[in-house]
């Protein structure tokens, strides 16, 4: 089977998006299939495909302008990118990413017989719920998505709840996909009672609930220690050295590669992740949490959030969703308690291990492909 992959990611990396991509296609690629990938986003430097990878890229199949086929040039990078796609001859068009603009323009006007399928990662809605209906970003991502619904073949969720909110617009088999991992690592939090905070501050994760939970933390345990991965902005780091006093105690790590991020993750005794009290957070599966859950890293995420169902059995944990005070003292209890931090990174690491393995993941969604072609057949 022959597969091209268009996402609308920065790549080879920059991105929870580029990851869940990059997993795509090494698992594909392991499974039998011929992998490229097409990353059309303008995100970015791009970098020549690696030698070692199981899979091709077609680096320079792209627009330049962040506005797709409506920016600059954007009509003839859509010829291009298209002639790229058709010269690979792919038997699926898998999309990552849902505006019309760029992917499923990319979709449209394809050669006979290439199916569709669609890794459906957020809620139809969910730009113009953050963002209003006055957004022409808004209403990229609604049609883009909605197109992409009705021509999918076949549509992969990344929770059950997505699932069922995609169902009445599309007639295509629905498989749930979960953020992915393809590994897992034992949790080695030596050192004493540090936890973190994985990610870019945006408002999804409200970072205002996280700042308010560290303080409280530093102000009850003189002992705590935080530490955060990924870029800080400059504003936020100053809210947290304000909300801290400025303790020595708080460290930012930045970017960490991926060889040594699981590293990272497992030195944590857990990490915040409480993410903002919107609509769009029931249907969302942070690629983040996946990662944690497979470094042995408990979560702690507010129990309004979609994510807060998996429950403490695979390692996520329910704190408050209105009282960051009240959740701070929850995650206390948990700091001082090493039964309770040794139960649930043992949950994290298993319920990693069974449920959110890529290898299956993946052999789950080829064999629904492989059912739609024998269909078509």
């Amino acid at each position: 089977m022959r597969v091209a992959i268009v996402a609308d990611v920065p790549w080879p990396s920059g991105s929870a998006g580029s990851v869940r991509v990059r997993r795509w296609a090494e698992e594909l690629a392991d499974a039998g299939c011929e992998v490229c990938v097409f990353p059309v986003g303008h995100y970015g430097p791009t970098s020549p495909p690696s030698s070692a990878a199981s899979f091709a890229v077609a680096a320079d199949a792209r627009f330049h302008s962040k506005y797709g086929t409506v920016g600059s040039g954007g009509l003839g990078a859509l010829r291009r990118i298209r002639r790229e796609i058709i010269a690979a001859r792919p038997d699926w068009l898998l999309c990552y990413g849902r505006r019309l603009s760029t992917v499923a323009a990319c979709s449209i006007a394809l050669p006979d017989g290439v199916r569709i399928a669609l890794d459906m990662c957020e809620h139809a809605m969910i730009t113009l719920w953050e963002r209003g209906v006055a957004s022409a970003a808004g209403w990229d991502h609604y049609f883009g998505s909605r197109l992409l619904l009705a021509r999918a073949d076949a549509v992969f969720a990344i929770t059950p709840a997505l699932g069922a909110a995609c169902r009445r617009w599309t007639r295509a088999p629905i498989v749930i996909v979960p953020g992915m991992i393809t590994a897992t690592t034992a949790n080695n939090a030596t050192q004493a009672r540090t936890f973190g905070y994985f990610g870019g501050w945006h408002a999804k994760d409200a970072p205002e609930y996280v700042i308010a939970m560290v303080s409280r933390m530093f102000r009850i345990n003189p002992t705590v220690r935080f530490e955060t991965i990924g870029r800080v902005p400059d504003n936020v780091v100053a809210q947290i050295a304000a909300a801290t006093d400025g303790s020595p105690r708080v460290v930012h790590l930045g970017v960490v590669p991926d060889a040594r991020l699981a590293t990272a993750l497992a030195a944590w005794w857990f990490a915040l992740l409480p993410r903002a009290d919107a609509a769009s957070a029931r249907f969302a599966f942070p690629n983040r949490v996946a990662d944690l859950l497979a470094s042995g890293t408990p979560v702690l995420v507010r129990a309004s959030v979609g994510i807060a169902n998996m429950g403490e059995e695979v390692g996520i944990v329910s704190i408050a969703p209105t009282d960051p005070m009240l959740a701070a003292d929850q995650a206390l209890a948990i700091l001082a308690d090493a039964n309770t931090r040794a139960r649930l990174s043992a949950a994290a690491h298993a319920g990693a291990t069974k449920e959110l393995a890529a290898v299956h993941s993946i052999a789950h969604a080829l064999n629904t492909m492989r059912r739609v072609d024998a269909g078509r057949a």
